[in-house]
């Protein structure tokens, strides 16, 4: 078949992440970050849409998204993290590091950087590597990441009119007075 695969790539399928680690005539084997082993069928590689991150090159993307206060200098937001991208290591400086806003959030204001990393096979570590700085530049600079809140609004209760025979009107208990009978 065409190789879509070569020993040392990685790929991803049927949410199996893994470096091929040998092609034989009826299947291919991956080595997934847990250590373990997997056989693949190359007929699944033929009939099975899945993913080769490094069949042309190393490279790939990393997103974190992360939202902040309300309130905060957007400005700052986005230099914060470009210094992050900056200052981790397998972050690439071209194609550029970049920064979205993203939306306004029920308790912030989103963002998304989006930079890309030399060696995709590192991309979690450097994912994280990249949260740690983040979130320490983001207390240097006095920015606020939010956690959801919620208000709770409740009724003020008073105490029901007696009626006539000094017990509570039923209107406060919710069942329906009865009408006036006719004479």
């Amino acid at each position: 078949f065409e190789r879509p695969v070569r020993v040392g790539d990685l790929i991803e399928i049927n949410g199996i992440l893994g470096h091929v680690t040998h092609i034989n005539v009826r299947r291919t084997e991956i080595e997934t970050f847990q250590k373990s082993e997997v056989m693949i069928p190359n007929s699944d590689l033929v009939s099975t849409v899945f993913t080769n991150w490094t069949h042309t090159d190393r490279k790939g993307r990393i997103d974190i998204n992360v939202g902040v206060a309300y309130g905060s200098d957007t400005e700052l937001v986005r230099k914060t993290l470009l210094e992050a991208a900056e200052t981790v290591d397998r972050i690439l400086t071209w194609p550029q590091p970049d920064v979205l806003f993203l939306d306004f959030g029920d308790s912030s204001l989103n963002f998304q950087l989006r930079c890309f990393t030399s060696d995709v096979s590192s991309r979690i570590t450097t994912a994280s590597n990249l949260r740690f700085e983040i979130d320490r530049l983001f207390r240097e600079h006095h920015i606020e990441i939010p956690f959801p809140q919620r208000v709770l609004h409740m009724a003020e209760t008073k105490p029901a009119p007696a009626g006539p025979d000094g017990l509570p009107s039923s209107t406060t208990t919710g069942k329906p007075e009865a009408p006036p009978e006719s004479v």
